[in-house]
């Protein structure tokens, strides 16, 4: 245990000097950040009543420089990865524009909720990859849209996506045609759904698919438009083999070819930016730790754990909250900090405001919150398998998974 001039380090201490050593990032509003841009998109496509800090009037004010805007969401594209990726991301290094932090839990359902609302986690309330809901008892896996302990449909156990999403998406706020490309495989999903305003998205097969359908709506547009492009082919290929992989190289390569042919075919016509939700950080066999049912904390919980793999959420039963953190610090203090809603609400991780009633009972009585490259997996529940094959993951504070890129083209 780390120790303050022989005084045992609070966890609250341990991550204030973690932050401070730059070991991990500490979320900051005052740091252009992955919020600053939706805020900015939103504007520049005539959102009214957005706040804009000076970040995100910057941003706002390059969008705004043609009569079009295009934003390409490459899941999974860290900072680093465009920093040391080679000559195979050319164009994406020649375009980088600024350093942008991901918002915290570094999870792509948090972070597109971000972008799609215009809010911090800590006010939107879908707090990680599994987002507990008192309606169903324990948590939700949220872009499928099912229970975690079973897979069975929210839509079948009476949840409404409003339940699940109380705050309205930007989209139909926007005062220009708007089109959303997503892979053809969710375009109709209730997240895309939701994200598009309540219309199913437009899907596409391939990415040259996805490019072509884009340039023909900004070159075929009647008046100024919006789109928006996601590409989810570098993070899946990062969590499968590993961000550093042969399989990951190659699809930062495609976000590279899908930039440099966008920049060039719409040049003159649109601002077309490109971000990210996170970035990777890999993970190796002995970095992988799991709640077991032997081990004395699942019968303390009161739901199965929420969050992602870094970080996760704990709701406790009565009584037992000083049991629970006890045995928690006795198994994992190493890899992970154990903090109260509390803490967490009183540092603001979740964003500059206070978090929300929801936000905070779906966060529960604790939050725990990987040291490093550490990943926890709670082996009763529905998902540890898969989490045990993962080469990579995200959510965390460490710097490659908050370092994200804003590239701009016009």
């Amino acid at each position: 245990m780390e120790v303050i001039g022989g005084t045992p380090m609070s966890d609250v201490e341990a991550l204030l000097a973690a932050f401070e050593s730059g070991e991990l990032l500490r979320p900051d509003p005052d740091v252009p950040n992955f919020l600053d841009l939706s805020r900015a998109v939103g504007a520049a496509c005539g959102v009214r009543g957005l706040t804009l800090s000076g970040s995100a009037q910057a941003i706002a004010e390059r969008l705004e420089e043609r009569e079009h805007t295009v934003f390409v969401l490459a899941d999974g594209l860290g900072l680093d990865m465009i920093e040391q990726g080679g000559d195979g991301v050319n164009a994406l290094r020649a375009h980088l524009a600024m350093e942008l932090r991901a918002i915290f839990p570094a999870s792509t359902v948090v972070a597109l909720t971000t972008l799609m609302t215009g809010e911090w986690p800590a006010r939107h309330a879908v707090t990680g990859w599994w987002t507990h809901l008192e309606a169903i008892g324990g948590p939700a896996t949220v872009l499928p849209y099912v229970r975690r302990r079973d897979d069975r449909s929210l839509a079948d156990l009476g949840v409404r996506p409003e339940d699940l999403f109380p705050l309205p998406a930007l989209t139909p706020r926007m005062t220009r045609d708007t089109l959303v490309l997503v892979p053809q495989a969710i375009a109709g999903s209730v997240y895309s759904r939701y994200g598009a305003g309540g219309e199913p998205a437009t899907g596409y097969e391939t990415l040259a698919e996805g490019v072509q359908r884009t340039i023909e709506a900004v070159l075929g547009a009647d008046g100024p438009c919006f789109v928006y492009l996601y590409i989810p082919h570098l993070d899946q290929a990062a969590h499968e083999f590993g961000p550093w992989s042969a399989e990951a190289t190659q699809a930062l390569h495609g976000v590279n070819q899908v930039f440099g042919a966008l920049a060039q075919a719409l040049r003159g016509q649109a601002v077309l930016a490109l971000s990210a939700d996170h970035g990777h950080l890999g993970v190796n066999d002995d970095e992988v730790l799991l709640i077991r049912e032997d081990d004395g904390l699942p019968e303390l919980l009161a739901a199965e754990p929420a969050g992602d793999s870094r970080v996760l959420h704990f709701h406790v039963r009565p009584g037992a909250h000083e049991a629970f953190a006890t045995r928690f610090r006795e198994l994992f203090s190493e890899a992970f900090l154990l903090l109260t809603t509390q803490e967490v609400d009183e540092l603001r991780l979740l964003g500059a405001e206070p978090l929300s009633e929801l936000t905070a009972a779906r966060l529960g009585d604790f939050v725990a919150i990987s040291r490093g490259a550490q990943v926890l997996g709670y082996h009763p529940a529905n998902g540890a398998r898969e989490l045990l094959r993962h080469a990579s993951h995200h959510s965390g504070l460490r710097p490659e998974e908050l370092r994200i890129p804003l590239l701009l083209a016009s």
